[in-house]
């Protein structure tokens, strides 16, 4: 683990991001960044972004989620972050929001339908919503949160890329990416997605996008033959 400083300065830096974009207040909401294939750093519970003192900041081993360095107490997310990471090697960083328009979307119960190419840029499908956790799981809440949300991904055959986040009902939502400030981009995308779905449906325009548009629209920037962008 060599040169800890830049992670943890790009952790507190993607932290600040959420709250630049509008995608958090006060102390909610967390931003996690892999180190390497055994450690992550993540957001220091209930300290605000700004105040992040990079010394104390936790260090997190992915195998077992136990704290090795850092003075202050990790986020309480922090489990269901591990099991991310745990579970899916390309993830370099995590976020997790209480945005507005799409907690009020996770707070429904309701997946977000996609009703335009602006949502099927980013998500091959809806953007799904995991199931509601059990009381038996409540133990271990953060952790099991995690599993939900794998489990949510296989039951409906997407992948991280396919799908790069998700709605945690009556919760928020919880974001990723294969580099660091992805995971925020994400955010911030499925914050505008929500948005747009919830003034959508309010204008009573409920046709979904025909598959092969949204298909289309994915492949452009992400398929073997994709040509968005610069080369």
């Amino acid at each position: 683990m060599n040169s800890l400083n830049k992670f943890v300065v790009e952790c507190k830096k993607q932290n600040i991001n959420l709250v630049k974009k509008n995608l958090s207040i006060q102390t909610f909401s967390n931003v996690s960044i892999r180190i390497d294939k055994k450690f992550f750093t993540i957001k220091p519970s209930g300290v605000v972004p700004k105040k992040i003192n990079i010394k104390d900041c936790p260090i997190i081993r992915i195998s077992d989620g136990k704290k090795i360095k850092g003075k202050n107490n990790p986020s309480t997310d922090t489990p269901t972050h591990q099991i991310l990471y745990k579970n899916f090697k390309d993830l370099k960083s995590i976020s997790h929001t209480h945005s507005k328009f799409a907690t009020a979307w996770a707070q429904s119960g309701k997946s977000i339908p996609i009703y335009g190419t602006t949502h099927s840029d980013y998500w091959t499908s809806e953007v799904p919503i995991a199931r509601y956790i059990k009381k038996k799981e409540l133990k271990f809440y953060e952790k099991n949160t995690g599993n939900i949300i794998i489990e949510c991904l296989k039951k409906r055959k997407l992948t991280v890329k396919t799908c790069p986040g998700v709605l945690v009902p009556g919760h928020g939502t919880f974001c990723w990416g294969d580099n660091y400030d992805k995971a925020v981009q994400y955010s911030e995308m499925l914050e505008f997605i929500a948005e747009l779905a919830y003034y959508s449906q309010r204008i009573k325009f409920s046709k979904r996008l025909p598959d092969y548009i949204s298909k289309k629209h994915f492949e452009r920037k992400f398929g073997k033959k994709r040509y968005y962008g610069q080369k």
